[in-house]
């Protein structure tokens, strides 16, 4: 079950005792704990089976979307990896998750990690909308960086698994297309695309770690975060946000359209707050007909994929989530070392 308070995952996550968290009292003291990650070079190790190529232009709605790309040393054309980034929409880079993204290049996939724009300056549907760019230019540019887009998945952890789930919504459903208001109180989102609107992408699979996947679940069921998510989706939706908490490109769970999704993969700890995000979405997954595979990882907590060397079962999971890729994306069984 959950602990008390998020302090217990953060602190392992960051490596250091991290005190309990107060819950923000406002948009603005939300956006005033951003912690910018120093980015970690990667190690000899990892340099030997990586080339990281840093800010990345991708250009997108205001030309100012980057990403870092993670280009395999084996001889390829690989298959591609489109990973998302956590932080609530309003913090956190594709810096932040290098290691990560680096451990799973490493096993032969070219692995893009998109710096999509953060709440509250953009908000929604902003960040989306540079997930589906960022997607769209991976699937056109791959081939540049030895990628084969026909073998493409998209990827995100916490809040960056949402924007996954949307993201290949967007592609394998309506496009830049209205959704449909499910209540009175709900307003139509329309996506914008830019130069690349209307760019048809394939994706054969969906990764979705530790994922928030229900808005209105999360205000109504918080756990450690109480107090958090209404601050955190004024941020993301604005002030008036209770209107979109069921939009299905804001809740993927409440989705009518779940059965356009290709095979899925959940991962989430059993004392996570957000378990009960992935329960629900492979019970709603299940019953749309799409392939989908759940693990529950027992005494993980919140981002324990990303620290291997804290958590026990952490690593064998990550080699869990490779092969599962490998089967999804036709990855060669040479090519596999167990992801970390």
């Amino acid at each position: 079950m959950p602990h008390s308070s998020k302090a217990h995952w953060q602190s392992l996550f960051r490596g250091e005792p991290v005190p309990d968290i107060t819950p923000p009292r406002s948009v603005e003291e939300l956006v005033g704990r951003r912690r910018k990650p120093v980015p970690a070079p990667l190690t000899d190790a990892e340099a030997a089976r990586v080339r990281l190529h840093e800010d990345v232009e991708l250009g997108g709605l205001d030309g100012a979307l980057t990403a870092e790309i993670y280009q395999p040393r084996l001889p390829g054309p690989h298959p591609v990896l489109m990973y998302v980034h956590g932080g609530g929409w309003y913090t956190g880079s594709p810096a932040m998750d290098r290691r990560y993204c680096a451990s799973i290049a490493a096993e032969g996939v070219l692995v893009v990690s998109v710096g999509y724009a953060l709440a509250p300056e953009h908000p929604y549907p902003r960040g989306l909308e540079d997930c589906v760019y960022a997607t769209r230019w991976t699937a056109k540019n791959a081939a540049a960086y030895d990628g084969d887009p026909a073998r493409m998945a998209v990827a995100g952890s916490s809040a960056g698994a949402n924007l996954a789930a949307g993201t290949a919504l967007v592609l394998h459903d309506s496009g830049e297309t209205a959704t449909v208001p499910r209540d009175p109180g709900e307003t139509a989102t329309v996506l914008r695309g830019g130069d690349l609107a209307g760019m048809p992408v394939s994706l054969s699979a969906l990764l979705l770690l530790f994922g928030l996947l229900d808005a209105h679940r999360w205000v109504a069921d918080p756990k450690y975060y109480a107090g958090e998510p209404e601050i955190t989706l004024a941020a993301y939706l604005g002030p008036n946000f209770t209107g979109r908490l069921r939009d299905p490109l804001v809740s993927p769970v409440h989705s009518p359209s779940l059965h356009v999704l290709p095979a899925t993969y959940l991962s989430c700890g059993d004392e996570d707050a957000l378990l009960g995000h992935s329960l629900a979405m492979t019970e709603r997954l299940a019953a749309a007909d799409v392939p989908v595979t759940l693990s529950v990882v027992p005494n993980a907590d919140h981002e324990f994929l990303k620290i291997p060397e804290r958590v026990e079962g952490a690593r064998a999971e990550n080699e869990r989530v490779v092969r599962w890729l490998r089967d999804r994306l036709g990855l060669p069984d040479q090519a596999i070392g167990g992801a970390s």
